[in-house]
């Protein structure tokens, strides 16, 4: 039986799903990353969090960030990014690629965390929940990763995952990034939790 937060859930799912679809930029981007064939690859993060907000706010849409491509491969050694970067700007130049293997991102907040174990884990570990999000091609379809589900994303609400809620030095990361970001400057209906 679907409960009121799944069904939710779906129909957020599926908003995101028309709005990425509807935006002809990060279907070449998802069909860029999809022919590169490495393991568990997406767009993930601010490409379609902000897309999705543009669209809300219904101002123009324009890709304002880095590309944001994950993947994860414990064969590959973390150089191999640079390569693929590189590999992607001579082949689209019009984007500002950034890609990351995140078998090697566990200590980017704090040293010694441990590993993630897949990319769908490492998304599950971004800052904030509307920012866990990924976007990938399978079999024909557009397939969504959001380990908090969509509804802070659809419904301009941002607030810390869980982790950076447990102490005082997970949420100053998380308050100094929001500060940084000034988001609701560019997004007035965004609700942020700041605690």
């Amino acid at each position: 039986m679907l409960t009121i937060g799944r069904i939710s859930m779906l129909r957020s799912d599926k908003q995101i799903k028309s709005i990425i679809r509807d935006n002809a930029n990060l279907m070449k981007i998802l069909k860029i990353i999809h022919d590169l064939h490495l393991k568990q690859a997406a767009l993930a993060a601010g490409s379609i969090r902000n897309t999705v907000w543009q669209t809300l706010s219904e101002q123009p849409i324009t890709l304002i960030n880095d590309i944001d491509v994950v993947f994860f491969d414990p064969t590959m050694p973390k150089s191999t990014d640079r390569l693929i970067q590189q590999d992607l700007n001579d082949c689209a130049s019009e984007f500002n690629w950034q890609v990351k293997n995140e078998v090697y991102m566990n200590d980017y907040d704090f040293p010694n965390s441990p590993m993630f174990t897949s990319v769908e884990d490492a998304i599950a570990h971004f800052v904030e929940t509307p920012t866990c999000i990924g976007a990938y091609l399978l079999d024909g379809g557009l397939k969504l990763i959001a380990p908090y589900g969509t509804d802070d994303l659809i419904n301009m609400r941002c607030q810390p995952i869980p982790l950076f809620r447990k102490d005082e030095a997970h949420l100053k990361i998380y308050r100094n990034r929001i500060l940084k970001k000034q988001w609701q400057r560019k997004w007035p209906r965004l609700t942020i939790d700041w605690h």
